[in-house]
């Protein structure tokens, strides 16, 4: 059936693969009979990193492991969003305390009006500090609030977060996290974790706030790979965005909000409906106009249910 143009659909939001529980990831198949849909996020920049609105499905080309997919569906709108904030309060983060508190406050006060927040910090060990809500005076009241201690299990937050958002209010979600991308204190592994958002069906931003740093408190000089934040945000469609100074704030938080709110949802059924439990590649392609140069960034992929 055509569609005229990307639009918005109450879609059960399932994603094959997606994981259901911060210690398992073996219900994907219990998703697979609500709905044999892949959802595919997938966002499309001009050449200034703008976001391209408006574009019709027939623009869009899916292909899965080398081979076009029918694209049965496309949503895309500027309606309210879920969106889980994760605060990275260790004691690493804490010459960049301000910093992260500058971001996280401008990023929630250019938000639509309807949005909802879940707010989780991680220090020690992950925890909600504020369930979703749309009052967004609670939500920065509770960032102003925020203090730095302790280790930084990151990704037992990512964990977290992938698990809370399951109530969320929203078919649109999307969760940012905000953070040096140091971990040296979590149950979980980058293995683990790489799975994990391999599976999400929505778009995980990151701020980065790493530098090179030799001295400090004993957990500011564990210095950890520059790189892992995007090996978080880079397989669902979202994107790592680094941040070392004040003023480079104001576009990295627009650009996050305005790829989130414009981000295109594309729908596929695989020909194959393997039960391999393997992960198939997706890749998105954009057909262009003559003299714009488009650039477009989608989920990586999804792991099939096991038979």
């Amino acid at each position: 059936m055509p569609f005229p143009r990307c639009y918005f659909m109450l879609l059960a939001i399932s994603g094959i693969g997606m994981a259901q529980t911060p210690r398992t990831l073996a219900h994907s198949a219990d998703m697979d009979v609500q709905s044999n849909l892949v959802l595919v996020g997938t966002s499309v920049m001009d050449s200034h990193g703008t976001p391209v609105t408006g574009l019709d499905i027939s623009r869009f080309h899916l292909f899965e492991d080398g081979k076009e997919q029918a694209i049965r569906s496309c949503t895309s709108e500027d309606a309210p969003v879920s969106i889980g904030l994760v605060l990275d309060t260790s004691g690493s983060m804490s010459s960049r305390l301000a910093l992260l508190k500058q971001a996280a406050t401008q990023f929630v006060r250019s938000s639509n009006p309807d949005d909802e927040y879940l707010l989780i910090e991680l220090r020690q060990r992950p925890h909600v500090v504020l369930p979703f809500t749309t009052d967004t005076n609670r939500v920065l009241e509770t960032i102003g609030r925020v203090e730095t201690r302790g280790p930084t299990p990151l990704f037992d937050a990512v964990h977290l977060a992938v698990y809370e958002m399951r109530n969320a209010k929203y078919p649109r979600r999307a969760v940012l996290i905000l953070s040096d991308g140091l971990n040296n204190h979590s149950l979980y592994t980058g293995r683990d974790t790489k799975r994990l958002v391999s599976e999400v069906d929505f778009p995980i931003y990151t701020i980065n706030f790493w530098q090179h740093q030799a001295s400090g408190n004993r957990y500011a000089i564990q210095r950890g790979d520059p790189g892992v934040l995007a090996t978080i945000s880079e397989p669902t469609g979202g994107r790592d965005y680094p941040v070392t100074e004040l003023r480079e704030l104001d576009s990295v938080t627009a650009s996050i909000g305005s790829q989130i709110r414009r981000q295109y949802v594309l729908g596929f059924a695989p020909l194959t409906q393997t039960l391999d439990g393997n992960f198939h590649k997706v890749r998105v392609k954009v057909a262009p106009e003559p003299g714009f140069r488009l650039q477009v960034v989608n989920r990586s992929g999804y792991y099939a249910p096991a038979p």
